[in-house]
């Protein structure tokens, strides 16, 4: 009985799935013959939204970017000319502080030296007097050679008559010879004498270079004298003080640094290609205005200055080069030598180019354009200069729409539709034109937040339209 249940329940079961199976193959064959009487429903073209602009050629003004070093080109080393105590330390020769060209510093302990003037004062002394004794000697040396000589025109003459009176035998031989030796003897003292008188004469010449040497040493005692007092060459700002009042000190010992706040240059390094670009035709550097500008938190501080040179070598395991920039007066008020800061180089301008969104392009240069029936097609540029997020490039055709931001969905051919809210256009900025209005927004009472935004968006060379005419607008009501 068991066998004959089991056997009309599986018969059953498989009665179903032959019916189901039936039915499928019937709605199958069904869909088949009915496929051909309905239309297909065609695919939708789809349509992406994208960043539209349009592109403006003109003249674009690029800027080098570079990061560098404030240095003063005139800054002094103090050092001690005198050995000594300190005994008196001016109350501005501190760290910072700004003193005056012909101001005292310091003083050493003047005592000894003092002492060695007066030493010098009484040789010079001495010495004048052994020139007029030695003067005085010639003179009386002299006459008394004028006196021997007189003395030996005298024997030479009583010498002649007793010749004469003995060529007539009146005179003896013996009062010949005596007369003879008495001419003798007179002529040998006057011999003396003038040799006395050279002598006298070249006691002079040694008395006058004894006197020459002892005001040599007066004048270098003097010297040393006035070396005990330290004075400021010119007008700068003290660093680095490394003595006090009481202190030894050597001679040629540093004292501290002299900077001069109004010869401060800033040094900064480019690439050799950013470097071609600074020169002339002739191969020389041009004096192109610089921007320089130190990071101040919400208010970055800046000063003009202008290309003056360029480095003498390059160092080992240095590329580029290294120039200078020659800053502003004004700049002592904001920059200290040993400052990081950034400068902004403003190249030759270029004509006929296009300034446009880096995103909008490749590695090529190329572009997606927007033709008349709003679908792409590419167009391959010339890159000319790459300006943070922003890139110069020519070959662009004026008024032509592209896409301002590439994706990986946009290709040739694409149909797109332009995007809502799309970003305000930008106004290229020349130098003058931008730091004035950043020396606006930094002197303007806004919030921190947005006076940050507004001085990056006027540093990078490019601003908003509307901002820029409000700023415009707001200066010459200030103005």
């Amino acid at each position: 009985m068991r066998f004959l249940m089991r056997s009309i329940a599986g018969g059953l079961w498989l009665a179903v799935a032959a019916g189901l199976i039936l039915w499928g193959g019937w709605r199958f064959v069904d869909a088949r013959r009915d496929a051909p009487s309905r239309p297909a429903a065609a695919a939708a073209e789809r349509v992406f939204a994208v960043d539209m602009r349009e592109i403006e050629t003109g003249v674009a003004r690029p800027v080098i970017e570079a990061y560098g070093e404030i240095a003063s080109w005139r800054t002094l080393e103090l050092r001690a000319s005198a050995a000594g105590r300190i005994v008196e330390i001016a109350p501005e020769f501190r760290d910072g502080a700004a003193v005056s060209a012909g101001a005292v510093l310091l003083r050493v302990d003047p005592s000894e030296y003092e002492a060695a003037v007066g030493d010098a004062e009484a040789a010079l002394r001495e010495a004048e007097a052994d020139l007029a004794e030695a003067r005085q000697a010639v003179v009386i040396s002299r006459i008394e050679a004028e006196a021997a000589d007189t003395q030996r025109a005298l024997r030479e003459a009583g010498a002649q008559r007793r010749r004469d009176l003995a060529g007539r035998g009146v005179s003896t031989s013996a009062e010949l010879e005596e007369a003879e030796m008495m001419l003798a003897a007179a002529e040998q003292a006057l011999a003396s004498r003038r040799q006395a008188v050279i002598s006298a004469e070249i006691r002079i010449d040694r008395a006058a270079l004894n006197r020459d040497r002892a005001e040599i040493a007066l004048a270098e005692a003097r010297r040393a004298l006035a070396d005990t007092v330290i004075r400021a060459p010119f007008d700068g700002l003290v660093a680095e003080v490394t003595v006090v009042r009481g202190g030894l000190v050597a001679r040629n010992e540093r004292l501290s640094a002299l900077i001069d706040p109004g010869a401060l240059e800033a040094a900064f390094r480019v690439t050799t290609e950013q470097f071609a670009r600074l020169l002339d035709g002739e191969g020389r550097l041009i004096e192109r205005p610089v921007l320089v500008s130190l990071a101040a938190g919400s208010a970055p501080l800046s000063a003009p200055g202008v290309i003056e040179r360029a480095g003498a070598m390059v160092g080992a395991g240095e590329t580029g080069r290294l120039v200078y920039a020659r800053l502003d007066p004004e700049a002592a008020a904001i920059f200290r030598p040993g400052d990081f800061v950034t400068v902004t180089v403003e190249e030759p301008p270029l004509a006929d180019v296009a300034i446009i969104p880096a995103a909008a392009a490749d590695e090529r240069g190329e572009l997606l354009l927007v033709d008349a029936e709003s679908r792409l097609r590419p167009l391959l540029t010339t890159i000319l200069r790459r300006q943070g997020d922003l890139l110069i490039v020519s070959g662009a055709p004026d008024g032509a729409r592209y896409v301002a931001a590439r994706a990986p969905q946009l290709g040739p051919g694409v149909l797109v539709r332009p995007l809502e809210g799309a970003p305000e256009p930008l106004v290229e900025l020349d130098p003058e034109r931008r730091l004035r209005l950043i020396r606006f927004v930094e002197a303007d009472e806004m919030p921190a937040p947005a006076r940050a935004r507004l001085l990056d968006a006027l540093r990078s060379g490019r601003a908003p339209a509307g901002i820029v005419d409000e700023l415009e607008t707001r200066m010459g009501r200030a103005g």
